[in-house]
């Protein structure tokens, strides 16, 4: 690892830090982890959002009654297998997370809009680098994430 990779790393977690500070608060970033796993995924047995988040599984049964009480997810039969419940996000709570998302990158926005041209026109070069970054992050998750079980009879 580079000094250089070090200094960008910290930077994007600083960014990244600005960005959760000054985020809407109505729901715990855990919450909002959920809900964008679940977008992402699928629906979810209840144990393995607890593994992928890395939380309880009380901690987790709180937290999507918490979400169902809101209206941004929804527990739901497995059509595979009736015994079991999966948790879903709902259409609220895909729009939350998009007014989430929208609400982050504006904050962003505003630092990018303060910068003079030629840093500006440096990040813009760096987007395609940026967004593998993020491709990476996906499929880190994902690697950590335990899909859900399919029942064969």
């Amino acid at each position: 690892m580079t000094t250089g990779s070090v200094a960008v790393g910290e930077a994007l977690f600083g960014l990244a830090a600005v960005a959760i500070r000054r985020r809407d608060r109505t729901l715990s970033l855990t919450a909002a982890s959920v809900l964008s796993t679940l977008e992402r995924t699928g629906p979810r047995r209840l144990t393995d959002l607890a593994v992928s988040e890395e939380v309880t599984q009380p901690s987790m049964t709180a937290l999507v009654t918490q979400l169902t009480d809101l209206g941004l997810a929804e527990r739901r039969r497995d059509p595979a297998d009736a015994r079991v419940v999966l948790v879903a996000v709902t259409n609220a709570g895909s729009q939350q997370l998009r007014a989430m998302r929208t609400a982050s990158a504006s904050t962003l926005t505003e630092l990018i809009g303060k910068l003079d041209d030629q840093d500006a026109e440096a990040l813009e070069a760096a987007l395609p680098a940026l967004l593998r970054l993020a491709e990476l992050a996906d499929e880190n998750q994902d690697s950590r994430t335990p899909l859900p079980k399919k029942v064969t009879r």
